[in-house]
């Protein structure tokens, strides 16, 4: 009965599991996202919808694909920096507005993103807009005890991460991939 029950469970298992590729998929993707973002990032990179198509820039990717799609997307050139003295090893980083992506050896590995109105993720989350209180009811969420204060993590809808810093209900920023904190 045991074994049973294990094979009937184990394809449903394994699609919940999904790859990165296909928890990308624009099919799968809310609309009303895509009405007011101007860019979308998640646990694996950034998207931007063109009409029909959709341009990516995922985690391990170039730094020269990821820039484009923040050019493309903010219609300027990100602003580039640079820090040495980051947890995770020297560090460069390219900045539009609130949003600011890191880069390890020209490789895209991660972003940050402060208060913005047209970038969020794509389960609809932005910092300022959305209140942790909601993302509660909507979302796993773990608070982290950390030394950054008000630091949590919440599951989103294509089981992916995203770490998140709050000031009582309101949610301050958001943060994806390796960052530049020291903890």
């Amino acid at each position: 009965m045991i074994k049973k029950t294990f094979l009937l469970a184990l394809p449903l298992a394994l699609a919940a599991c999904g790859s990165p590729q296909e928890s990308e998929d624009p099919a799968t993707q809310s609309d009303e996202v895509w009405d007011t973002a101007t860019l979308v990032v998640g646990e694996n990179g950034m998207q931007k919808r063109y009409g029909n198509g959709m341009g990516f820039a995922r985690f391990g990717g170039s730094r020269e694909s990821a820039d484009k799609l923040l050019e493309v997307a903010f219609e300027t050139v990100p602003e580039k920096s640079s820090s040495e003295e980051c947890g995770a090893g020297p560090m460069e980083f390219s900045g539009v507005g609130p949003l600011q992506v890191a880069y390890q050896d020209d490789r895209f590995v991660g972003w940050f993103l402060r208060e913005s109105d047209d970038v969020m993720t794509i389960d609809g989350v932005q910092p300022g807009v959305t209140k942790l209180s909601d993302l509660k009811q909507d979302f796993e969420v773990r608070e982290i005890d950390s030394t950054l204060p008000g630091e949590f993590e919440f599951t989103t809808s294509s089981y992916g991460t995203i770490r998140g810093f709050s000031e009582g209900d309101e949610i301050t920023a958001l943060q994806a991939g390796m960052s530049c904190f020291f903890r």
